[in-house]
């Protein structure tokens, strides 16, 4: 209960100043940047350049550069929109809102260190007394489960119609890894991926059971911090609504579809564009299965390291090592890249579009007032 005068005390007491979001997040940044450059080292040298070599790049053919990358604003567009599916069962949003979210929440991921961008979303959605923070997480949860089962059935049933070397090669470059752990974590992610969404289902499907056991066990150390786990654990898995419901379950897994197939298509016209005509689609299906793990890894700012070693480790599984150090090193770049810029200019056009929004809708308040 407040005391009398609580409030006055409360304005001239000195305030603590906060840290800035860097430093609180000193350490990651840190570690991040450190891998970033272990990364490069290793990969400089291992013969994979992270530039690649000017005479493959000056034959790059540009027409199909431009599909590439209408290709992939195609991706990030259905990746953005499907989320309106996952949310719908909590709240009725704007989708002009869920759209900006998710691209400054990709913004925030991309180049945030170690995923602390994953913590952005929830922040931007949640709404007092009417959608939890901790919901919204559960949608985010239920989402990197559901693309960790997708992209690594993906993976495997690429390998499966579309044959790796035989042998493998026992280098990616001058890297002494085989290229034969692209099949291998293909099956781990399957096996880690398809017991979380097993779990993910079974914690929705029984959730009172979830709650009673979390209040059984944590109560033998403390009542109060069992309260509030159970509480949690309750708006957690309101997030996954959308889990039983075929009126969202299926849109989004329709946009998924179309989402990953923009991808998958759009590796392979890249391919074609920097001179690896040789790489097919169901080819193009695993490369983009290997990078998903990649993106799957806690992450240097910009994915650096990460999305080039899952590229070249991709194209490796299929591509003579001759190419994959000289046309692989154009694929990998111009992904990158594009990549990056996208990320970008979407995260800038939607905070444009929040900025702007709130003094459009004030003015056709006041216009209609009138």
């Amino acid at each position: 209960m407040p005391t009398p005068g609580g409030d006055e005390a409360d304005a001239s007491a000195p305030k603590a100043d906060k840290p800035s979001l860097l430093k609180r997040n000193a350490t990651a940044t840190v570690a991040s940047l450190l891998f970033a450059l272990g990364l490069a080292w290793v990969m400089n040298a291992g013969g994979l350049p992270l530039l690649p070599p000017s005479e493959a790049l000056a034959k790059v053919d540009h027409v199909y550069v431009v599909w590439f990358v209408l290709l992939m604003i195609v991706n990030m567009v259905t990746r953005f929109g499907r989320y309106h599916f996952l949310i719908a069962p909590l709240a009725k949003l704007s989708f002009r809102r869920l759209m900006s979210i998710n691209a400054i929440g990709l913004g925030l991921i991309t180049f945030l260190p170690l995923r602390i961008g994953e913590m952005a979303r929830p922040a931007m959605l949640r709404e007092k007394g009417r959608l939890s923070a901790w919901a919204v997480t559960g949608t985010v949860g239920a989402e990197r489960i559901l693309d960790g089962v997708v992209f690594s059935v993906m993976l495997l049933g690429g390998l499966a119609v579309a044959k790796p070397h035989e042998p493998l090669p026992t280098h990616v470059g001058e890297l002494p890894v085989p290229a034969s752990l692209v099949p291998q974590a293909g099956l781990l992610a399957g096996l880690v991926f398809g017991i979380a969404f097993i779990v993910m289902f079974g914690f929705y499907w029984q959730r009172a059971l979830a709650r009673r056991i979390t209040l059984k066990l944590l109560g033998l150390v403390s009542e109060k911090l069992a309260v509030r786990v159970a509480d949690i654990v309750e708006r957690l898995s309101s997030g996954l609504g959308f889990l039983v419901n075929p009126r969202y379950t299926l849109p989004y897994l329709l946009v998924t579809v179309v989402s990953i197939a923009a991808q998958v298509w759009s590796l392979e016209v890249l391919a074609h564009a920097v001179g690896l005509p040789e790489l097919t689609l169901a080819q193009a299906t695993v490369v983009l299965g290997v990078l998903a793990l990649g993106f799957v890894m806690p992450n240097a700012p910009g994915f650096f390291g990460t999305i080039q070693l899952a590229l070249y480790a991709g194209l490796a599984t299929y591509i003579a090592p001759v190419k994959v150090a000289h046309e692989g090193a154009v694929f990998v770049f111009l992904f990158y890249v594009t990549y990056l810029a996208l990320v970008v200019g979407f995260a800038a056009l939607a905070l444009v579009v929040e900025y702007f929004a709130p003094a459009q809708a004030s003015t056709s308040e006041e216009s209609q007032a009138a």
